[in-house]
């Protein structure tokens, strides 16, 4: 492609012929090329590999790490870290690796894929506190305190694949609007398909207290049923739809 045509004189093998003094043309690819190429090329890699965390999370949390490596802050006190590994997203043709949440008494690891609009936990367990609900919704008005246990496989937030997972909360104690409700143990369902995923959250009775769905397009509907609204304080029977 940058090569330059010149010429060179004939090498005479052929003693006197018409051939002797014939002009040969050859392409040479000048080294000034070559090393700007070089320079050029490795400049980009490092780009890519350096790329700061923030590219993958938003400027809206603080990250500190590259894509490939990072971790990014969850309030209070949590943190989401990820590793991505090369081999693996060659092979899944997407970015594939390892996630993981920690913070107080929070230690939840897993396999993830991230697809288009949706992230893949392939194999995801471990335990964690309730206080880990308000950090990636902020905007609840009420808290928990006690334990939840997460196991899940190839479950997928956000849609895209069959999949499915299991909550298992409490005893939990729920503050807000200046209730506290008493110690409660909680059990959720969790399931993915091609549209969307969902969560269904149940009391001791098996009675349906919190029902939501997060669709392909990021669009999340949230349903509190007559018995949720007695057990989550500051909450009323009612369904929001949010885009």
């Amino acid at each position: 492609m940058f090569g330059v045509w010149r010429t060179r004189d004939g090498d005479r093998l052929h003693g006197g012929g018409a051939f002797q003094f014939e002009r040969l043309y050859v392409r040479v690819t000048p080294w000034r090329v070559i090393l700007i190429g070089a320079g050029v090329g490795a400049y980009l890699l490092g780009l890519l590999l350096y790329l700061p965390a923030e590219a993958a999370v938003g400027k809206d949390r603080q990250a500190v790490g590259t894509v490939w490596k990072g971790e990014a802050g969850l309030e209070p006190g949590f943190a989401l870290a990820w590793t991505v590994h090369p081999l693996r997203s060659i092979v899944s043709l997407a970015p594939a690796g390892k996630v993981a949440v920690r913070g107080p008494e929070t230690a939840i690891e897993g396999d993830a894929l991230w697809r288009a609009n949706a992230l893949v936990l392939s194999q995801a367990e471990g335990a964690g506190s309730l206080r880990l609900i308000n950090a990636m919704a902020p905007g609840l008005p009420f808290a928990c305190d006690g334990e939840m246990t997460l196991n899940a496989t190839d479950l997928a937030i956000g849609g895209g694949r069959s999949g499915q997972g299991r909550l298992r909360i409490g005893p939990a104690t729920c503050a807000g609007a200046g209730l506290i409700t008493t110690p409660l143990p909680m059990a959720g369902d969790l399931a993915s398909d091609a549209d969307g995923s969902s969560l269904s959250l149940k009391g001791p009775d098996n009675s349906e207290l919190l029902r939501a769905r997060l669709g392909r397009d990021k669009a999340l509907s949230l349903t509190i049923t007559p018995a949720g609204a007695v057990v989550l304080p500051g909450m009323t029977a009612s369904t929001l739809d949010i885009r």
